[in-house]
């Protein structure tokens, strides 16, 4: 019942709104097609339609190959309406995006009565045909043309909107939508490759952002982390295991802006032993597709009942310098300088003493590929 309200609620408002969360692209080349207009040279493939007959639909078909995505529509519709001048008339708009500036295409019709016109960026090739009922489009565009695609891009975001228009016979316009994802064949299949070689299934994955993390390629880059491990897929992958006994003492994976226009990849980890337990602040930068550490640093330590914990935070960046990550110790639970006998860590930056007179902390900041160290300055003691 709720389901045919809503219904009914869409085509009250003239909307009209279908698509899978995502689709995939057949695999042939883009460049053999004759982008005019006519579906003659597409499969009977149909990926995701929209609409109901005869108002209007709007079917999709779709082809990558990874120098272009070319798209085929197909316009059902019992009046293809266009106006000499100004009015409602009936067209179709086309937004692909990989993560920037769409390419938006905007096609109106050609009949009896106007013209064809076409609103599109110039390296896109469209065309469109009147059909026996309706009309269709073809297009091609060009990967380079898609601002933001690198080889680490896993999908495309297209958003087709058909305006069905009868105001001319005194009816309303209709949107009929097709809003989807597009996955790129050859770079799910990385995904799967790298998932295989890790041993982890789709479920197994928490984290999963594109960013701009490598100074050495252009574009961004696809950070994946699931179980024990992060991984960095480009044109290839590679991975890192962490230091961690089993997925849920992987407490927190981040991206975080340390550098200038970099952002270095941050996951806290947490081990036990000797009865007692410490989490570790790590930090990776990305170079040449590679995850590079950058450091280690002990943010927490538990035995029993005792702890000592230090807090972090990012610092924006100040005139010429860049951001930076601050650590400063907290008080201790159940630990005094009297009775804390533990030798410092040797494989990563000690977890900071409360009691230590010399400094309030750490500052860490990004040059190039290296983490740079500075001590923050001791708090002021209070007066009594």
């Amino acid at each position: 019942m709720w389901r045919m309200v809503l219904v009914g609620v869409l085509a009250a408002q003239g909307l009209a709104h279908a698509g899978p969360s995502a689709i995939r692209c057949e695999d042939f080349a883009t460049a053999e097609l004759s982008i005019d207009g006519l579906l003659d040279d597409w499969g009977r493939t149909v990926l995701t339609r929209a609409g109901s007959a005869p108002d209007g639909t709007v079917a999709l078909t779709c082809g990558w190959d990874g120098t272009a995505l070319a798209l085929s529509l197909n316009l059902e519709d019992d009046r293809v309406v266009r106006l000499q001048g100004k009015g409602h008339e009936d067209h179709v708009t086309i937004s692909v995006s990989a993560g920037s500036k769409p390419v938006t295409l905007d096609v109106y019709p050609g009949n009896a009565l106007a013209k064809a016109r076409l609103v599109k960026p110039a390296k896109v090739a469209a065309a469109d045909s009147l059909q026996p009922k309706g009309f269709s489009v073809e297009a091609r565009i060009p990967a380079a043309q898609l601002a933001g695609l690198t080889a680490s891009t896993p999908a495309l975001a297209l958003e087709i909107v058909f305006f069905d228009s009868d105001k001319a016979a005194g009816g309303d316009t209709t949107e009929i939508t097709i809003r989807t994802t597009i996955e790129l064949g050859d770079r799910k299949d990385l995904l799967d490759d790298f998932l295989r070689a890790v041993r982890l299934k789709r479920s197994d994955v928490k984290f999963d952002k594109l960013d701009n993390l490598d100074p050495d390629r252009r574009g961004n880059e696809r950070i994946v982390a699931g179980g024990t491990v992060i991984g960095v897929l480009t044109d290839q992958f590679a991975f890192v295991s962490l230091p961690a006994a089993k997925p849920a003492d992987v407490k927190q994976i981040e991206l975080l802006p340390l550098g200038k226009k970099l952002k270095v990849v941050s996951a806290i980890v947490r081990q036990a032993g000797n009865g007692g337990s410490r989490d570790l602040l790590m930090l990776w930068t990305v170079w040449s597709g590679q995850l590079q550490p950058l450091a280690q640093i002990e943010l927490r330590k538990e035995q029993g009942a005792k702890v000592l914990e230090s807090s972090w935070k990012l610092m924006p960046a100040r005139g010429k310098q860049g951001p930076e990550l601050w650590v400063e110790p907290k008080a201790a639970v159940g630990w005094t300088a009297d009775t804390w006998n533990e030798v410092p860590a040797d494989d990563a930056d000690p977890i900071l003493l409360p009691w230590e007179t010399t400094k309030g902390g750490v500052a860490y900041s990004l040059k190039g590929a290296e983490v740079t160290r500075r001590d923050l300055p001791a708090p002021k003691k209070k007066r009594r």
